[in-house]
């Protein structure tokens, strides 16, 4: 019988792995995916890695994991054309073995066969909107801690001292992945073991101590092996600077982001396309909330708006987001609701909580929130799993409820999905243009489109300043310009009004939307 079990679990999953993979090699096919700014960064750091340039690819604002698993692709063949893929990849393929994870929460919760099926055929156009829509380590986020919630959610975890072990295992990938995990797994490991310990029976209390013994000494010896690289480089105890770095940017004193404000800035070595390679080198005023009153009032209304952009990104991902949060209450306040089902909502409600509430303080980013969105779903079909086993629901409307829920968690990825081939930016193209038509080899800063420019300068092999500070007096932009060495100023959009001394327009008026000035050396 545990064999028969074995083979079908194994065959719903494989069902699921094939779609996904053959709609993954699809969209590698079909789509014309956009070079973000953080996905340079992580490849520039791959770069680094592969040329041996060690000292430059520790950086303490991008964590390393992501960078390590795109060099062996680097590694054999690269090219900058390439690159928005070589991401896409290595994000594919952790959206792979992402649903494996939820298929292994899946059998820690005892899902439904049939409501398990739906559960991973649903998550997959998310997971591969995960791993498509942006080049950053998310969905890596996403996989590692999905996989993490498998072990430490299990009702047998106390027994085992392997459980421990993995689950500091997971959390320290975690934080090679992103720093947020640090404090995010000290928290919650923590906490669902003290839970465990006194909640539990008194013969499980030996098991969970060792547990959490052994999963903080794998976690922290993990964490603490890039810890210490980063302490050294920096001098000073360092797990992190992105903490730091984004506080500093969402202050009062700064009204957008300082890389817009703040003037030219030289790129932090030789190999690097601009500051955003390593931001945090960049020195900013950071701000407390208990340096004043306008201050602290500025932090409650910081985190007010982070809470309701918070709430609107997971409507966006389900309408049914908060129907899920308030049904789990109702059950988890619920005197009458058994034992086992209540203990796993409050498990699934307070890990959103934690891990959601960790961003309000600074700001959030949809992204950001893709394990809470992810383990939100996953409580929907838990309900329906368990109504149903403990025949609160007839058939009939758990098949109806599966489907309602199983369409409001594909809409929204399915959508982006549909529109995303239309994003292409064409920035690749108009590199080469650049490159052929008129050599461009030099440093480089623009009026604006940031994002953009970097892109260009990034496939021309160039350096990338920024914006300068002031760009409306022609004296003060000259003197920024020639002060940093630039060669060429990109002016994007109307530029009739633009006048940029000691520069020669190049382009002429050729590319719509965009004039390139020159430096002339007198």
């Amino acid at each position: 019988m545990e064999k028969k079990n074995f083979l079908i679990t194994n065959f719903d999953l494989s069902i699921s792995l094939i779609i996904y993979s053959i709609l993954a090699i699809f969209s590698i096919n079909y789509y014309h995916f956009n070079l973000g700014t953080d996905g340079i960064s992580y490849l520039s750091i791959a770069e680094n890695y592969v040329n041996g340039c060690w000292s430059l690819a520790i950086n303490g604002y991008w964590s390393p994991l992501y960078s390590w698993l795109l060099t062996p692709i680097i590694f054999f063949d690269y090219n900058v054309s390439t690159a928005p893929y070589v991401t896409r990849i290595v994000s594919l393929v952790a959206g792979f073995v992402t649903i494996i994870s939820l298929n292994r929460l899946s059998l820690t919760f005892n899902l439904n066969r049939t409501v398990k099926k739906v559960l991973l055929i649903t998550s997959i156009p998310m997971i591969l909107f995960y791993s498509i829509f942006k080049d950053t380590p998310d969905v890596l986020v996403v996989c590692l801690l999905v996989y993490y919630f498998s072990f430490i959610f299990d009702e047998n975890y106390p027994n085992y001292w392997i459980n421990g072990a993995i689950c500091g295992f997971l959390g320290g990938m975690g934080f090679l992945t992103k720093t947020y995990i640090f404090p995010f797994f000290m928290v919650h490991f923590l906490f669902f073991n003290f839970l465990y310990y006194f909640k539990g029976l008194k013969k499980n209390r030996k098991g969970v101590k060792k547990n959490l013994i052994v999963g903080l000494v794998v976690f922290l010896a993990i964490s603490g092996i890039w810890i210490t690289t980063l302490s050294l480089k920096y001098d000073k105890p360092t797990i992190g600077t992105t903490t730091e770095y984004n506080h500093a940017i969402v202050g009062p004193e700064y009204g957008n982001h300082p890389v817009y404000s703040i003037g030219l800035i030289r790129p932090p070595n030789p190999s690097a396309t601009s500051t955003w390679e390593e931001p945090s080198l960049v020195k900013l005023n950071d701000w407390s909330p208990f340096e004043s009153r306008e201050y602290f009032e500025f932090q409650l209304k910081l985190t007010k708006d982070n809470l309701l952009k918070t709430a609107i990104i997971f409507e966006y991902y389900s309408l049914l987001s908060f129907a899920i949060i308030f049904i789990s209450l109702y059950f988890i306040l619920k005197l009458k609701t058994e034992r086992s089902f209540k203990n796993r909502l409050i498990y699934i409600m307070l890990t959103i909580f934690i891990y959601s509430s960790g961003y309000l303080l600074i700001f959030v980013e949809e992204r950001y929130l893709w394990p809470a969105i992810t383990l939100m779903m996953f409580c929907g079909f838990y309900i329906i799993s368990t109504l149903y086993k403990e025949k609160n629901l007839s058939l009939k409307f758990r098949n109806i409820f599966l489907v309602i829920l199983m369409v409001s968690f594909i809409f929204t990825p399915a959508f982006e999905l549909f529109i995303y081939p239309s994003t292409d930016n064409g920035l690749y193209d108009l590199s080469k243009t650049l490159q052929n038509d008129y050599g461009l080899q030099g440093n480089i800063a623009s009026n604006g489109h940031w994002e953009n420019t970097l892109a260009i300068s990034y496939y021309l092999n160039n350096q990338y300043y920024g914006l300068p500070k002031n760009i409306i007096d022609p004296v003060e932009l000259k003197n920024e310009l020639i002060a940093n060495n630039i060669t060429y100023y990109f002016v994007w959009g109307d530029s009739n009004n633009v006048q940029v001394i000691n520069y020669n327009e190049l382009t002429n008026g050729r590319i719509q939307g965009l004039r390139i000035y020159g430096r002339t050396y007198n």
